[in-house]
């Protein structure tokens, strides 16, 4: 069976980091419609919210979208945003404030709903996206945080998973200033892709080929270490943050051609939107900034850290590949860690699975570009990585692996209380976020929503709103979950969910006996239980995340 795949951005499970020979519309200078009388309150606090997904559609397999929405007074009134899927390209699509809305659900999750513009025309939505130009989006809003949000394509169109975050700046920091980035999705021709490097911007529309790389994984053909030249730019942003990249490769890659939707100085979601490339395809992704230390990297900058990393993409045997791992670049050159992922193909011999073999050395280029190679578990024979992460300085970690048989992509951090995680560690009130593929690759499945983890029980519960495409529903709201956990002082719990096994699960398929609890391991980030959530049994493909803030 083939999949297909979506990341959740941990900003981003932008889910992360997520995120096309096709017609499209071409990008035009906007006229915004007059927005209707706004209400006086409403369930998101006013300003500019920048949104991002990848998943899976109805009409034609994986889609990406990125976009930003304002809120007044609980009403939406502006927006634009780009959607990329094969056949369709629209970008710098408008969103009609009429139509669109934010609404309070009981479980406190927003029901999201934005109508497309056709390009520049209001007259009519665009009818390649959502269901006839409407797109709905279900989201949990982080407990300790109303300026985020996991986000899940909620109707019968699509299914995905990202990202919701409120805007603070529409511009880019005076340059120089480097950013890592990843983007991954597809390409046309249906296959895995994964890009990653460092962009340097040198001037107000210049990116400088000194400090900046990037390597690229299209379906098990790795490019480790290539440059841009001296025609790559980007553009002047727009009044609401939309920003343009054009990275020109110096050989062996056609151009890629990013939009980017400005979060904050340290956070642009990117997506891939463009015509006349042989490369084009259905990539998203994310970038954070490095400030002023683009260029002053070297292995100090990574020696002693763990990263805690979720990564999502394919593999040879033509199954979603997901992964997580916990990465020590150690002071002696070598790399220690764990690493758990599943295929539904291959069995791990331990989960959490220690790396086996050791790697001996690591190389941290001053770009903040690190190399470990072949990073393995205790397999016999050990299943290897090659793994190339991206520092910024500030704690991210994003990653991607230049092997012949995965080519997986995804967002990490640099872990903070390691030998002191406790059960008390994982308690409190979390959103929680999810995406995966049942058993049978019927469709994708991406679920958000509350779940609390009363202190020192060990165990969680709440509720998801879950879109699973391809089946009767293909929505399900309010649907029970539960999860339990023994803690352990590395930071790597192991235990169970029960709830978001979509095969077994009366809620979604009827006849079934009753929920599966699917064996999961909790990879924590921080003293307050943020963390990646991978499944290691092969009754399905789940990866997910649980943050407060």
């Amino acid at each position: 069976m083939t999949f297909r795949k979506s990341i959740l951005l941990l900003i981003s499970l932008s889910m992360i980091a997520a995120l096309l020979a096709c017609g499209g519309s071409s990008s035009t200078t906007m006229t915004t419609p007059p927005p209707p009388p706004p209400p006086a309150t409403g369930p998101l606090p006013d300003g500019n919210y920048v949104f991002s997904l990848i998943g899976d559609d109805a009409a034609s397999g994986q889609y990406s979208v990125a976009g930003i929405f304002t809120v007044s007074q609980g009403s939406i009134t502006t927006g634009e945003q780009d959607f990329v899927d094969f056949p369709n390209i629209t970008y710098n699509d408008m969103i009609n404030p009429t139509g669109s809305s934010v609404t309070a659900s009981a479980d406190g999750n927003l029901t999201i709903t934005l109508a497309t513009c056709l390009a520049t025309d209001c007259t009519q939505n665009d009818p390649n996206i959502g269901v006839t130009g409407i797109e709905t989006l279900d989201a949990s809003v982080l407990p300790n945080n109303p300026a985020r949000a996991f986000i899940t394509e909620y109707d019968a169109s699509a299914s995905g998973s990202g990202e919701l975050d409120l805007q603070t700046s529409t511009t880019l920091p005076t340059p120089p200033i480097g950013y890592t980035f990843i983007s991954t999705g597809m390409d046309s021709g249906f296959c895995q892709t994964a890009l990653g490097g460092i962009i340097n911007i040198s001037g107000a529309t210049t990116i400088s080929a000194a400090n900046s790389v990037f390597d690229a994984n299209d379906c098990g053909a790795p490019l480790a270490a290539q440059t841009f030249t001296a025609a790559s730019s980007v553009g002047a942003p727009d009044p609401l943050g939309r920003v343009t990249f054009q990275l020109v490769p110096t050989a062996n890659y056609s151009q890629i051609n990013l939009v980017g939707y400005i979060v904050s100085p340290n956070q642009i979601d990117l997506v891939e939107t463009t015509d006349n490339n042989p490369n084009l395809g259905t990539t998203s992704g994310i970038a954070f900034s490095q400030g002023t230390t683009t260029g002053n990297f070297n292995t100090a900058s990574a020696s002693g850290n763990t990263y805690v990393v979720g990564l999502s993409g394919g593999d040879s045997v033509g199954t979603v590949l997901q992964a997580a791992t916990q990465i020590t670049p150690n002071a002696d050159g070598s790399v220690s860690g764990f690493i758990d992922f599943n295929d539904l193909v291959t069995v791990e011999p331990a989960s959490p699975d220690p790396v086996g073999a050791p790697v001996t050395s690591y190389v941290v280029d001053p770009t903040g570009r690190v190399t470990i190679a072949g990073l393995s578990d205790s397999a016999t024979p050990p299943n290897a990585f090659n793994i190339q992460l991206y520092l910024d300085g500030n704690g991210h970690a994003l990653a991607i692996t230049l092997d012949t048989n995965d080519f997986l992509a995804g967002i990490g951090y640099q872990q903070s209380g390691a030998g002191s995680f406790a059960a008390t560690s994982f308690s409190g009130s979390y959103a929680m976020g999810a995406t995966g593929w049942d058993v049978a690759g019927q469709g994708e499945f991406d679920a958000v929503g509350p779940v609390t983890a009363p202190a020192s029980s060990g165990t969680f519960s709440g509720d998801v709103d879950l879109n699973w495409l391809g089946s009767a529903g293909p929505v399900y709201p309010d649907a029970p979950v539960s999860g339990a956990f023994t803690s352990n002082a590395d930071g790597i719990f192991t235990g169970a969910i029960t709830g978001l096994d979509v095969t077994t699960c009366p809620l979604f398929t009827t006849g079934a006996p009753g929920c599966t609890a699917d064996i999961f391991n909790y990879y924590l980030i921080d003293a307050t239980g943020d963390n990646i959530a991978i499944e290691t049994d092969p009754n399905q493909l789940t990866l997910g995340a649980f943050a407060q803030q």
